[in-house]
This record gives C-alpha cells, structure tokens and sequence, in this order.
C-alpha cells in the first residue's frame, strides 16, 4: 500500500508540474513547447509469465488468476510532421498472476526440511508471480484519424520489486532425474519453492496499441505488451524453459 501511495503522489506531482509548464507563458519556440504532447495515463493489465508453446510437462491448467495488477506512466509525443510522432515515457507497472496446474516429470527445486531438493515433480503446482518495474517505452505513434492512434515500438524495463515464489502438493518428486529417489507429498503435505531472486532485473520487449480520443483532453487506450527475454537470469536453470512477460493493457489518460 504503501508503494502504491508514492507511485500515485510521483505521478500527481509530474502531472502537476507538467500542467504548470503549459501555463507559462513563452515567447519564444523551443523544442520542449513545439509540436509536443505531454500526458498521464493508467491502465490495468491481463497477462502473466508464460512460456512459448506449452511444455509437455504441463498437463493441464487448473486456474489463472491475473490478479489486481496496475500501471502509471508520464509520457511525451513530439510530432514531426503531421502523422508521425515520437513518445517517450515513464512508467511504473505491476505484473503478476496466481495459477494451479498439474505437471508430470516438471523440473524444479523445492525446500524440504530446511535443505533445497532439485528434482522432477509430478502432481499438482501453485505459482504466485507479482514484479514491479520502472519501464522506459519508446514508441513511433502513427495519427490515422483525427480520433484514433496508433502505436508501436520497445520498452526497457528495471526490476524494483520481485516475487516468484509458490509450493508442491499432492505429487512426488524424483531427486536429480526423473528415476531418482522419490520423495512423496500426499494427504495435505506442502513443500514450498522460491525463485524470487532469480527474477531478472532487466527486460525489454516490444509494445503495440492504439488509443482513441474521446475529445480534446481524455483518451481511452488498450496496448499488448511482449517481452523478448526470459523473465529469469540466463544462468537459472530450476526451470527447464523459458518464460516471458506477456499482457494486454487497457486504460485511460489525459493530455495536458
């Protein structure tokens, strides 16, 4: 809650600040008040982390839940001609889900009486995923009509906060190969993994939407955002595949 209450009087003051700006009065024309979109904008995401295709170790997909999860962002467009135009901008973004799936020979590393056990699990699997970031979008925005906006381009993103954590239940785990030691976990048993840490602290990917205005100050705006490299560090290998971050974003904003 708390981090929430910055994020949102960071994002009052920038939106403050910038309408101030537009009120000064400047004589002369600079590259700051010319042909320039300042804006503030929020949206919810829908999404999760999620490998390309489905691994043959997941069998079967219990529940998804992509939570309560919010993004702030402050951004500018400078126009350099009549259709095309450059954003630039500041966001602040939440990407999680919750889910439940049964797996069968799932590569992973569980903690069992206070000691780490690497293995293949079969049985059921829950996942908790909920990362903060600071994301840098860098966008081409294309006017196709007078009402409508079209965008695209990369975003660059810093990890702030990180969670990827979850447990085992009703299963058993095969220690180091799939013919390994079994390790049983039934009638309620648990074992808890997290890979929090492992979470990397740099992503980028590309972001395509468009964005309707609804007249001269609000917009609505719906975006899909992809990331190109795996949400773990390169040398994590308790998942056997990769994973990345990939959402719809639907929202609003306001131009100053």
């Amino acid at each position: 809650m708390n981090r929430i209450l910055y994020i949102v009087t960071v994002f009052l003051t920038i939106a403050t600040s910038a309408q101030a700006q537009e009120r000064v009065e400047d004589k002369n024309s600079n590259f700051f008040n010319t042909n320039m979109d300042y804006g503030v904008q929020a949206h919810f995401s829908i999404g999760g982390s999620s490998p390309l295709g489905f691994p043959n170790t997941i069998r079967k997909i219990d529940s998804f839940n992509p939570g309560f999860k919010f993004g702030l962002e402050a951004n500018a467009t400078k126009w350099v001609d009549e259709k095309w135009g450059v954003r630039v901008g500041l966001r602040f973004e939440e990407k999680g889900m919750k889910t439940k799936a049964k797996v069968k020979n799932y590569l992973t590393e569980i903690v069992k009486d206070n000691s780490k056990v690497r293995g293949y699990y079969t049985g059921s699997v829950e996942t908790n995923v909920s990362n903060t970031y600071l994301t840098v979008p860098v966008l081409a925005v294309y006017k196709l009509t007078d009402d409508w906006n079209l965008y695209g381009g990369l975003y660059f993103s810093s990890l702030l906060d990180n969670t990827f954590d979850g447990y085992v239940s009703d299963g058993y785990l095969r220690q180091d190969t799939p013919t390994g030691t079994k390790v049983t976990f039934e009638d309620g048993s648990q074992a808890a993994y997290d890979f929090s840490e492992n979470v990397r602290k740099f992503q980028w990917g590309t972001q395509l939407g468009a964005e309707w205005k609804m007249n001269k100050h609000f917009k609505l705006l719906s975006d899909v955002t992809y990331g190109f490299n795996n949400i773990f560090e390169k040398d994590f290998s308790s998942i056997d595949f990769s994973m990345h971050n990939i959402y719809l974003n639907v929202g609003f904003g306001y131009r100053f």
